[in-house]
C-alpha cells in the first residue's frame, strides 16, 4: 500500500509541475513542439530523483526550472544537428 501512495504522490507532483515546466521551456525555445519535447524529458528526468518529492514546493519549482532549461538547451542543440 505504501508503494501505491508513493507512486500517487509522484504522479500528483509531476502533474502539478507540468504546466510550469512547459512555460519555462516555451519561454526558452519559442516553439511549441520543442517545448513539449523538453518538458517531457525534464519531467522524466525529475521522476527518477527519489528525494525530489520530499522537498518543499519552492525548491521543487527551482529544480524543475533548472532541469527544464537544461533539457530545453539539449533539445535545441539536437534540433540544430538534425537541420544541418
Amino acid at each position: 500500500m505504501l508503494a501505491v501512495v508513493c507512486i500517487n504522490k509522484r504522479v500528483e507532483t509531476l502533474k502539478r509541475l507540468e504546466t510550469y515546466s512547459y512555460q519555462v521551456a516555451y519561454y526558452v525555445l519559442q516553439d511549441e513542439g520543442l517545448a513539449i519535447e523538453a518538458t517531457i524529458t525534464a519531467l522524466l528526468e525529475l521522476s527518477m530523483v527519489d528525494d525530489f518529492y520530499m522537498k518543499p514546493l519552492p525548491v521543487q519549482l527551482d529544480i524543475t526550472k533548472k532541469t527544464t532549461i537544461k533539457n530545453s538547451i539539449a533539445v535545441r542543440q539536437k534540433n540544430f544537428r538534425i537541420i544541418e
